[in-house]
């Protein structure tokens, strides 16, 4: 525990709801204790943040190509160097990447694949619908994303285990480490890179019409990616495409046991679904912050922020805020303006699949309100896990009961 409140403390890190609303009525950039970061917690700045790319730059301490050298040695050797192509990168840098990436998550490719989805989504209620009880998290909210994500890079769902620790790390690098745990991600990192590197070459032979060989035959600027690029952004895909939605799914599961009003709105209108994903995105967040470096002196709030400084943009904190959303702690399947929240950023960095991540939690939460009903919790108090960490906000377990329909 800090002596005074930081973002630092893992238990505000549990539940930082209470700390947020403080902070946007006192200090609504705050100049952490314990980390030196200054944090935003208003919609309105945490928004201007996310589109002031020309004086707030992505390439921060916490993303990107910035491991210290005994890291990069060990990538060098046995993998490839990290390097910044998107979330981590800057214009105009950033527009060749994005760019690329934009021609393969395109909306008729996005929608294109609903019907694997739903074919999952099937396969899953099948292997749960007869059980007493589950873990919510592994037999259902995991497996679907990763198994999503999987077959678009060419990873076996057998590889189901490492598929979900890869993932798991992508996450954790997204945070502070101490120089002993970026050596212990980056010998983990590199079996993804190499475990990789066979599918990459494997679609360069033999091209198909999956994601990974779409981003590895493409074409910017008159050449292909090389395997450095693909390399890198094939990390960041994993994690947009994969623990984000699996913790939205779990969220969105927990408040329709806690709320059993909606579970049965969705029922009597699959239309809502889409509601209810939004509403989870945006009162449970599931990366509650990321970070910019100030390129000059920069005014948020009437706060100068000296060149230099870490910025820490709080989606989780501006997505309740009220001043953009009305009762923002309730969950509300009317809300008009719920998709203007910003758990996938904004601006020239907006999440490349936050399409995807919406059609696969319209489509859960259709398919398992229509065939179950009577969710509940099975363990009492212990049936939810929180994660741990300093940007995720979720579950990592979920027990619970249900009916069939």
């Amino acid at each position: 525990m800090t002596s005074q409140p930081s973002f630092a403390d893992p238990e505000i890190q549990k539940c930082p709801f209470p700390f947020y609303d403080k902070l946007r009525e006192e200090q609504p950039v705050f100049h952490d204790p314990e980390t030196g970061h200054y944090v935003l917690t208003r919609y309105e700045d945490v928004r201007k943040a996310l589109v002031s790319h020309s004086v707030l730059s992505n390439k921060t301490p916490f993303l990107g190509d910035r491991w210290s050298p005994e890291a990069n040695a060990m990538f060098e050797k046995d993998g490839w160097l990290p390097m910044d192509t998107l979330v981590s990168n800057d214009l105009p840098e950033h527009r060749t990447y994005r760019t690329l990436v934009d021609k393969v998550f395109t909306p008729a490719k996005v929608i294109g694949l609903e019907p694997a989805i739903n074919e999952i989504i099937v396969e899953l209620i099948d292997a749960i619908i007869d059980r007493d009880e589950i873990d919510f998290l592994e037999d259902f909210a995991i497996p679907l994303p990763m198994f999503v994500i999987a077959d678009q890079l060419g990873v076996r769902r057998e590889d189901r285990v490492k598929f979900k620790h890869w993932s798991n790390v992508a996450v954790e690098t997204t945070g502070p480490l101490t120089p002993e745990r970026q050596l212990e991600l980056a010998r983990v990192l590199i079996e993804l890179q190499q475990y990789m590197a066979v599918q990459i070459e494997r679609v360069r032979t033999t091209p198909d019409d999956m994601l990974i060989s779409r981003l590895a035959n493409l074409e910017t600027d008159g050449r292909r990616l090389n395997d450095q690029e693909l390399q890198s952004i094939v990390f960041q895909i994993l994690v947009a495409g994969n623990e984000t939605t699996t913790t939205t799914l779990a969220s969105g599961m927990r408040l329709m046991i806690e709320r059993p009003e909606l579970a049965e709105a969705v029922h009597a209108d699959p239309s809502l679904a889409k509601a209810l994903g939004e509403e989870a995105l945006r009162t449970a967040t599931p990366l509650q912050c990321l970070w910019r470096t100030a390129l000059v002196d920069v005014q948020f709030g009437g706060v100068t922020i000296p060149a230099g400084s870490i910025v820490e943009v709080r989606f989780g904190a501006a997505n309740r805020d009220p001043a953009q959303f009305g009762c923002p702690a309730d969950v509300d399947l009317q809300r008009k303006n719920a998709n203007s929240h910003l758990a996938f950023g904004a601006g020239i960095h907006l999440c490349i699949g936050n399409q995807l991540a919406r059609g696969e939690l319209r489509l859960a939460f259709q398919a398992l309100t229509q065939r179950l009903a009577n969710f509940r919790f099975s363990r009492g108090d212990a049936s939810c896990k929180p994660l741990e960490g300093y940007t995720p906000y979720g579950l990592q377990q979920l027990w619970m009961s249900f009916d069939r329909r």
